[in-house]
């Protein structure tokens, strides 16, 4: 069920960003609201990471192996150790969907306060 609902949440990101973006909703100055969802999108993926990590098994010990290189190169693996089974555990079940939840509430904050985009063509 866990699997198949973060499937379902992925997708929906997707729909949302592609749907949002369709709509044309980036216009009058709504770069704050974009930014904080580009945030949102990053921790999710990295939620998800850490998600896969925290199957243990064959699969999840290979990504994590290739995963511990990437953080090396981009200079936070000495934070983050993929290795390590209880930094993940505790990334994904506490730390990480707290951090997306503040990041969800902080967007629909941004939306809620800036109103409805404006008609393409101005007119109301």
């Amino acid at each position: 069920m866990h699997f198949w609902g973060a499937q379902l949440f992925f997708f929906a990101l997707v729909a949302h960003i592609a749907t949002k973006f369709a709509m044309a909703a980036w216009r009058d100055g709504r770069w704050k609201t974009w930014m904080v969802g580009v945030l949102a999108l990053g921790a999710a993926i990295f939620t998800a990471l850490t998600g896969f990590l925290a199957q243990t098994n064959w699969d999840s010990q290979w990504i994590a192996v290739q995963a511990k290189d990437a953080m090396n190169a981009v200079g936070i693996g000495a934070f983050f150790n993929t290795m390590n089974t209880g930094q993940v555990l505790t990334l994904h079940i506490v730390a990480l969907p707290l951090l997306l939840g503040l990041l969800v509430g902080i967007h629909v904050f941004f939306i809620r306060s800036e109103g409805p985009v404006k008609p393409i063509n101005g007119k109301q």
